[in-house]
C-alpha cells in the first residue's frame, strides 16, 4: 500500500524557524560588536547561515543551527587550474599573510567565551558548539578561512575563482574544504527550475528519513541531512511533479537506476561519493531501497 498523500503533504512542511533566525543574530552581533577581540583586531569576517535553516530545508526534527564564521582579511587558495603564466601573475601580486586560520579560530573562541562565558563554549573536532540560556537553540560554528579555487588570474582587478571555506580538523589535521556559498545559489536555482518544489521535497525525504529511524528500519547515521539534500539535487528537474505520489514515485524510480558515482555535491564541484564525504554509494543505495519499501509496505510499519 502507497504512502497516502496526506502523510506526504504532512512531511513537505518547514519546521519552524523563529528560534534559528534569534539564535543567528545574537550570536553574529555578539561576533561583531565593537568590543569583540574580532572588532579590535581589524580583521574582516563574516558570519553567515549554513545547512538546513539557510537552505529553508529545515524539518521540526532539526534543532541545532548551523553558522559559518568566515575570515576574509587572508585566504588560502587553488592554483591547479591556471596556465603558467597566470600562477606566475598570482605569485607577483599576491604576498603570504601572517594572520591565519589557527589565529582566527582562537580568536572566535576566545570572543565567544567573553560573550557567553567559558563553560558554554566547547571547540570540537569540527565546529565550536554554543550552547547557553542567551540563545535558543544550540549554535554548531564552524570557524573557517576564505578558500578560492581559481578560474583564472591576470592581475588582481581581472580574476575569477570559486569561493569556499577551508577550515582543520582538530583531531585529525585533515583540512576540509567546502563550498556553502555555492550550495545555496544552486539550490535556489534548483527550487525555481522545479516550480518551487525542490525544498518541500528535500523535506520530505528528510522526514521520511526519520520516520525510517524511529521505526528501527535503518541508523540514525546512514543519511544525514546534507547527503539527502545532495542525493536529491542529482535528479533531473523533471521528476519534481506536481502530485505528491508520482513525484515520490518518480523520484524513488529514477534513484534506484542511476549511477551514483557520478553524482555531485549541490555545490557541483565536489563528487558526493568519493574523497569529499564520508558517504559510500552503498549507504545510499541503502537508503533508497528502504524508501522503496517504504511506498510498498506503508501500513507495515
Amino acid at each position: 500500500m502507497s504512502i497516502p498523500t496526506s502523510q506526504l503533504e504532512t512531511w513537505t512542511n518547514p519546521g519552524a524557524d523563529d528560534s534559528a533566525t534569534t539564535t543567528y543574530n545574537r550570536v553574529k552581533n555578539g561576533l561583531e560588536s565593537s568590543d569583540s577581540e574580532l572588532e579590535e583586531k581589524g580583521k574582516s569576517f563574516e558570519v553567515y547561515l549554513q545547512g538546513s535553516y539557510k537552505n529553508s530545508t529545515n524539518i521540526y526534527a532539526d534543532s541545532d543551527v548551523d553558522l559559518v564564521v568566515q575570515l576574509n582579511s587572508t585566504y588560502r587558495r587553488d592554483l591547479s587550474r591556471l596556465s603558467s603564466t597566470q600562477k606566475s601573475n598570482y605569485k607577483d601580486s599576491v604576498s603570504k599573510a601572517s594572520y591565519g586560520w589557527e589565529d582566527f579560530h582562537a580568536d572566535v573562541v576566545e570572543t565567544l567565551k567573553e560573550k557567553y562565558g567559558s563553560n558554554s563554549v566547547t571547540a570540537m573536532d569540527l565546529a565550536v558548539v554554543l550552547e547557553t540560556d542567551a540563545i535558543p537553540l544550540t549554535a554548531d560554528i564552524v570557524v573557517c578561512q576564505q578558500y578560492r579555487r581559481y578560474r583564472k588570474f591576470k592581475n588582481l582587478s581581472d580574476q575569477e575563482y570559486d569561493e569556499g571555506i577551508l577550515f582543520w580538523n582538530l583531531s585529525t589535521d585533515d583540512r576540509i574544504i567546502s563550498y556553502p556559498k555555492i550550495h545555496y545559489e544552486n539550490g535556489v536555482e534548483k527550487n525555481d527550475s522545479t516550480y518551487g518544489r525542490y525544498r518541500e521535497t528535500v523535506r520530505l525525504f528528510k522526514n521520511a528519513n526519520s520516520y525510517l529511524v524511529g521505526q528501527g528500519a535503518i541508523s540514525e547515521d546512514l543519511a544525514s541531512s546534507f547527503y539527502i539534500e545532495c542525493l536529491l539535487y542529482n535528479v533531473p528537474s523533471s521528476k519534481y511533479k506536481h502530485d505528491l505520489q508520482n513525484r515520490y514515485t518518480e523520484i524513488v524510480d529514477w534513484l534506484v537506476e542511476a549511477h551514483l558515482n557520478s553524482f555531485k555535491c549541490q555545490n557541483g564541484i565536489q563528487d558526493l561519493f568519493g574523497n569529499t564525504t564520508e558517504w559510500t554509494t552503498r549507504d545510499a543505495n541503502k537508503f533508497v531501497q528502504n524508501l522503496v519499501d517504504l511506498w510498498n509496505n506503508w501500513y507495515d510499519y
